[in-house]
């Protein structure tokens, strides 16, 4: 049995063996982070609200303002346990706001030298890789390669349409070009697939270690079902070796015994009928014992007439026998010589 729990505890599991339990713990856990990713986001968008309105720009306001709109109705959707919902609102925000933050670099009002998007904006992609690490934190792991690609699209869309600066064309068109490009798509790629294992084989440990507590629980309820079953045992070999007493005293002629048993017990009615039975043999052997006493007393009763009519009829004479008288006219026929 413990060989074969250990083996299963061990054993990899898939997502639908995860108990209910753990399901319920994984939500909580959800819950929290999506708490913590809440207020960083709300309190970068306090500190960006300041330099929007020094901008000056329109869009950069709104940006600010959109994101913290998102993370008041992302706020409300997390009271309620949409917890899907909030993720996919708070990966909008973020990439929202790294993408209007390009926007506005590119018309002009952005880190770079002049007009169009410069060499200091494209840190700004690699900041595309939080919308990843909320995916892979608050929707299913698989998730992150979807968020994954969809930033990779808009890294190729900021290269190929977005307005560029003069250093950032001569990058493009230098022998950095390539690593330009590449460094913040393998960037999303190597990101998407560290944190999908890291994910993944963290749920995966918390479903075996449930898994091993579960079967922990399971061996310590056997265990103590054993442990009364060993005890029911006991007591059972202990009342039957009593009712076997019981009945061994009641076949050598000691019909007053009686079994006793608590009423809680397994035996109690076979104890209950042992005695029912032991009690009508004693009221059939006290009523065979005075019906022969009877039979004794009338036996003694007839002895006794009978001794007292014998006696009586020795102390009584017989009556005394009466002499004929001779009368000759009594037989006239006879003669006598």
């Amino acid at each position: 049995m413990n060989i074969q729990s250990t083996q299963q505890a061990l054993r990899p599991l898939s997502e639908g063996e995860i108990s209910p339990e753990l399901i319920a713990s994984e939500r909580l856990r959800r819950k929290q982070i999506v708490n913590g990713v809440l207020l960083v986001i709300i309190i970068f968008q306090l500190v960006q609200f300041p330099g929007a309105l020094l901008m000056q720009t329109t869009m950069a306001l709104a940006t600010v303002l959109l994101g913290l709109a998102l993370c008041g109705v992302a706020v409300v959707l997390n009271q309620l346990g949409r917890l899907t919902i909030v993720g996919i609102l708070l990966i909008l925000v973020v990439d929202l706001g790294c993408g209007l933050m390009l926007l506005t670099s590119s018309m002009g009002t952005g880190m770079g030298m002049g007009m169009g998007l410069g060499v200091g904006d494209l840190p700004v992609l690699d900041v595309l890789i939080i919308s990843e690490l909320i995916a892979v934190s608050l929707l299913p792991p698989a998730s992150v390669f979807v968020v994954a690609f969809s930033n990779i699209l808009f890294i190729l869309t900021v290269f190929a349409f977005f307005p560029r600066s003069m250093e950032l064309n001569m990058l493009l068109t230098s022998q950095m070009a390539y690593n330009a490009v590449t460094q913040p798509i393998i960037l999303q790629v190597v990101v998407a697939v560290v944190a999908y294992l890291w994910v993944r084989s963290a749920r995966l440990a918390l479903a075996r270690a449930d898994r091993a507590e579960e079967i922990a629980q399971l061996q310590s309820r056997e265990a103590e079902l054993l442990r009364r079953e060993a005890e029911r045992s006991h007591q059972l070999e202990q009342e039957s070796e009593h009712l076997l007493q019981v009945l061994v005293r009641a076949a050598n002629g000691d019909i007053s015994v009686r079994a006793v048993l608590p009423q809680n017990n397994a035996l109690w009615r076979v104890g209950n009928a042992v005695n029912m039975l032991l009690s009508r043999l004693r009221r059939v052997n006290l009523a065979e014992s005075q019906n022969r006493q009877l039979r004794q007393a009338n036996v003694r009763l007839t002895q006794r007439v009978y001794e007292r009519n014998v006696a009586s009829q020795q102390t009584t004479p017989p009556p005394y026998p009466t002499e004929r008288v001779f009368n000759p006219s009594s037989n006239p026929g006879k003669r006598y010589g």
